[in-house]
């Protein structure tokens, strides 16, 4: 099964060169390999955004198809050299376990195969911004750095996201568990704006927190639901993940969403260790700040980034929530802006509405 799945690997990766052939030209560097092939090849291939789900993306493919062999090869040599005991990984405590050790072992070999190392620095770095605040916000509420990485887990940083399952955005919520965290309407869906989803789902996590008094069944809770993880927590003789997880109490996703998430704290905070090149994300004060500017009627983002000779594009990624590119009509609306242009983008709204 593994050579025929390697062979058809190869056979699509050989059958979609000629589509990108013509973009070649005697400028590229070496360094244009890697973007041709994921960049071109498999990215482009796939819908946009918006139009396929986050089970399919490319990381999530590549640690089920590409690769076997190389992923082998790593898994070997991590198993030949003297194994690292791992009794931490963001601020979450892992048991010295064999079973609960094999499985972040397991994923730090998927991770560190060359398709999984390029892809998790690709996507660590086009995460940056969200990385930045989620992180400045975790050390606010004083909760586990591995939080950081939930989002490559659940959505690899894309706040367009969606899932097979119906579920939304950066943090994945699902419409049923949105409240009291989240709002939806015909115009707004808050699931797709990544700062106020980033702050439902620390509070949703806190929440899960208070109510199992451990991260590890916190977070998997937040993948499960409550009800599954208390459900599953009444059936078991111990009450900690590791147990629920080897025992098969829990479902499979949830069994291996834990310690894919470690797995990835792991690698990041010891990326020298692994020989892992990673993008460098330095922290800076103004993270997530932003001016806002109150409408009561609708206006769309277009008009106003015409007005203001804004990127329309920017604009809209600060404003994802909105469905339709307009503010809603009849109701009070804070349209985000970059930090800096509150005034600018007052005046120029009102311009828009004064010659409607």
């Amino acid at each position: 099964m593994k050579n025929s799945r390697s062979f058809l690997a190869i056979i699509i990766f050989l059958s979609l060169l000629p589509l990108h052939a013509s973009e070649k030209n005697n400028n590229q560097s070496p360094d244009d390999d890697f973007v041709s092939f994921f960049e071109k090849v498999v990215i482009e291939e796939l819908p946009p955004a918006d139009d396929y789900y986050i089970d399919d993306s490319p990381l999530n493919q590549i640690l089920k198809l590409f690769d076997e062999e190389d992923y082998e090869r790593q898994k070997r040599f991590l198993e030949q050299k003297k194994k690292k005991v791992i009794m931490e990984a963001g601020e979450i405590a892992i048991p010295n376990e064999k079973y609960a050790q094999d499985k972040i072992q397991d994923f730090i070999a998927r991770y560190m195969t060359n398709f999984g190392k390029q892809n998790l620095y690709r996507i660590l770095d086009k995460g940056e911004s969200y990385r930045l605040y989620i992180r400045k916000e975790l050390k606010k509420r004083g909760m586990p750095a591995a939080l950081e990485y939930l989002p490559l887990v659940e959505s690899e940083y894309t706040p367009t996201a969606k899932s097979r399952s119906g579920a939304r955005g950066l943090w994945q919520f699902m419409e049923n568990s949105m409240s009291p965290f989240l709002k939806k309407n015909e115009w707004i869906d808050e699931r797709l704006d990544p700062w106020k989803s980033t702050q439902a789902a620390l509070s949703k996590l806190q929440d899960n927190y208070r109510v199992f008094k451990d991260w590890t069944l916190a977070i998997g809770a937040y993948n499960c639901g409550a009800g599954a993880m208390r459900r599953a927590l009444k059936k078991a003789k111990k009450q900690n993940f590791w147990y629920l997880a080897e025992n098969k109490l829990i479902p499979d996703e949830t069994i291996n969403y834990l310690p894919k998430l470690l797995a990835i704290a792991e690698i990041t905070e010891h990326s020298g260790e692994y020989n892992l090149l990673l993008p460098d994300c330095q922290d800076f004060p103004f993270s997530g700040d932003f001016d806002y500017v109150s409408v009561k009627a609708q206006i769309s983002l277009e008009a106003i980034a015409g007005e203001l000779r804004l990127d329309y594009e920017k604009l809209s990624s600060l404003n994802s929530e909105l469905l339709h590119a307009k503010t809603p009509p009849a109701q009070e609306y804070r349209i985000r802006f970059p930090a800096g242009l509150g005034p600018s983008a007052a005046g120029a709204i009102k311009e828009i509405l004064t010659n409607k």
